[in-house]
């Protein structure tokens, strides 16, 4: 039959505009002109942003590299929030 409606199961405590991939994989925190850097695990991302995992607690600077395992390219990115060991971020658009 056409005009048939589907429903979509969406959880409505998510308030993310974009499609929100859940994923797990290692990454590294670039930052302090790239003589630092931490180890974490990418939880979920979306086109714009993603939230990490720490192994511990950390401080860490309002902008950094996000470098992805199996990513030619390390991605700028801008800490939006941390809550304990988890991190969100924003993605930054390339330095011209």
């Amino acid at each position: 039959m056409g005009g048939d409606i589907i429903q979509l199961n969406i959880d409505p405590a998510n308030r993310r505009e974009q499609f929100r991939r859940t994923v797990i994989k290692g990454a590294r925190i670039i930052f302090n002109d790239r003589r630092s850097m931490l180890n974490c695990r990418v939880r979920d991302m979306t086109a714009g942003g993603a939230r990490l995992d720490l192994s511990t607690p950390q401080l860490l600077p309002h902008e950094f590299e996000l470098q992805v395992s199996g990513s030619a390219a390390p991605q700028r990115c801008g800490l939006r929030w941390a809550q304990g060991t988890l991190v969100g971020v924003r993605f930054l658009p390339d330095a011209v």
